[in-house]
């Protein structure tokens, strides 16, 4: 059985003829003129607005989910108390 060192040289050596391709000059030169051509424009102040509000719909829908993930925490926390009361009920008391 190999050991890890060994098998940690033959990856290593595996790699020993692998070379780079080069990028064509023509491929290169069409990249280089695409991303010349492409300005960047400054965002408009609606945009920015409109981030804004995206970003503070999402915050609000989170604090709204927590809330309610905790009231459910709650109500769960006491339903488990009713429920074992109904159970005490049931079995031992004379009520039923």
């Amino acid at each position: 059985m190999k050991t890890i060192e060994e098998k940690i040289e033959i990856t290593i050596n595996s790699l020993d003829g692998v070379q780079s391709i080069e990028v064509p000059s023509s491929l290169q030169s069409v990249l280089m003129s695409i991303s010349l051509q492409k300005a960047v424009r400054p965002m408009t102040a609606n945009q920015k607005w409109l981030i804004a509000a995206s970003i503070a719909v999402v915050l609000s829908i989170n604090i709204v989910t927590i809330i309610q993930y905790q009231k459910s925490v709650k109500n769960a926390e006491n339903t488990i108390t009713t429920a074992d009361n109904v159970v005490y009920k049931e079995y031992f008391s004379s009520e039923y």
